[in-house]
């Protein structure tokens, strides 16, 4: 898939948008189109997310601002809901900063638990074992040694299905075991790691083991206790973030009364999207697939024109950076110190952010530290699966007490038609 870039010419903005240069240029200073100067030269080039919502409205599609009664596309919420809220400083859980519960040393089993049930309870952290079906240990073992990087977020989705079988859904509905079930596929999900490790195969959880410390040994990675603060930290700060893609889908999937098991495999396999999770997968292979000072310096250029697109720099909900992204790129400068390769990415990172003011996102972070961590690949896009399970699982059981179905209309719009 050819990449778009984030910005265009002003052929080319001119272009889609059919308007004259002039009224470019008001966009432009009324600050409804970003600019930015192009390298060596005296033009300038246009933001290309600006340019196409302009010119959705002479397609018939919506602009941002109008409510959420026409539009869905960034616009008005959609769903009231009481878990997470989006702030400067990042998602705030039910009054509680993520970034807070992040530095403050506790363990993911708890964010998650309060995430799902709004109660705060410090012993949550020891989660007692989850018995494996004999069924679903049967496809853990079938594909030891089998699974690719690219596969992992696609392998999660199918075991979320499996443990849905036999009648656990029906059970997980009907006797409200909601967290029994989010603990299952949590824990399932932490022993993947260890298909991307040199063993390739599936982890079983230790008697007592935090869900970050599981996670770090299916991988192969050293267990310290740095490491295991370090991903603790990480999961809990991406534990949610309100109505994603991926969150969406699980709650219209939750709202149809799908079980949990399959709410989380719709979200999974939105997650995994091009646009979205998938951007793990291309920092790996494209940006960062090797980390020399030279290697980076060549690499400048693809990321200045398809930054936003391939590899999620600047969020579009943070304008001055991704607080998240931030704060999981200071524990892979902390984990990694040692590394001449890390130390290159974080160069590069302030380097990209200095010239071309493009601040990093997600996929860049967790990649960044999975790399200071030696983490095998794949781990990134394992590592926020894992983490945005215990908000998905929040959603669903959110959803379910609204006890409506979200089923949005779409805007007929009469097809042009043809010439005789």
């Amino acid at each position: 898939m050819k990449p778009k870039k984030d910005f265009l010419t002003r052929e080319e903005a001119l272009a889609t948008l059919g308007v004259k240069t002039a009224t470019l240029y008001t966009y432009v200073s009324r600050g409804l189109i970003r600019s930015t100067p192009a390298e060596g030269t005296n033009r300038h080039l246009y933001a290309r997310e600006d340019v196409e919502r302009f010119a959705a409205r002479g397609r018939g599609r919506l602009p941002r601002t109008v409510t959420a009664a026409t539009s869905m596309r960034w616009g008005e919420p959609v769903v009231m809901s009481s878990i997470t809220s989006i702030e400067e400083r990042g998602p705030v859980y039910r009054n509680r900063p993520a970034i807070d519960l992040a530095m403050g040393g506790h363990a993911f089993e708890v964010v998650a638990h309060f995430l799902v049930t709004g109660n705060w309870q410090e012993a949550e952290a020891d989660w007692p074992a989850v018995d494996m079906p004999a069924d679903v240990a049967t496809l853990l073992h079938a594909h030891s040694r089998t699974m690719t990087p690219a596969d992992i977020g696609h392998f999660m989705a199918m075991l979320a299905i499996a443990l849905s079988t036999r009648g656990r859904d029906q059970h997980e509905i009907a006797h409200g075991a909601a967290m029994p079930a989010l603990r299952t596929m949590l824990e399932t999900f932490a022993g993947c790691f260890g298909y991307l490790s040199p063993e390739g195969s599936h982890a079983a959880r230790n008697p007592g083991e935090r869900l970050a410390a599981h996670a770090l040994r299916a991988s192969g990675a050293a267990l310290t206790p740095q490491a295991v603060a370090a991903v603790d930290a990480t999961l809990v700060v991406l534990a949610d973030h309100e109505l994603a893609p991926a969150t969406f889908a699980a709650r219209v999937a939750a709202s149809s009364d799908a079980s949990l098991y399959n709410c989380i495999a719709s979200a999974i396999g939105a997650h995994v999207g091009y646009a979205t999770g998938a951007g793990t997968a291309r920092v790996e292979t494209q940006l960062f697939e090797t980390c020399t000072e030279s290697a980076l310096e060549a690499k400048l250029e693809l990321v200045r024109n398809h930054g936003v697109a391939l590899f999620g720099f600047n969020h579009p909900l943070y304008p001055h950076g991704d607080p998240r992204a931030a704060l999981i790129l200071s524990l892979a400068a902390r984990c990694g110190a040692d590394r001449p390769d890390v130390a290159n990415m974080l160069r590069f990172v302030e380097r990209v952010r200095a010239e071309a003011d493009m601040t990093p996102g997600l996929a860049l972070a967790l990649v960044t530290l999975a790399r200071a961590l030696d983490m095998p690949r794949g781990s990134a896009a394992a590592l926020w699966i894992l983490a945005r399970t215990a908000g998905w699982g929040a959603h669903v059981v959110e959803q379910r007490a609204q006890a409506f179905m979200l089923r949005p209309r779409a805007r007929y719009i009469p097809a042009p038609l043809a010439d005789d």
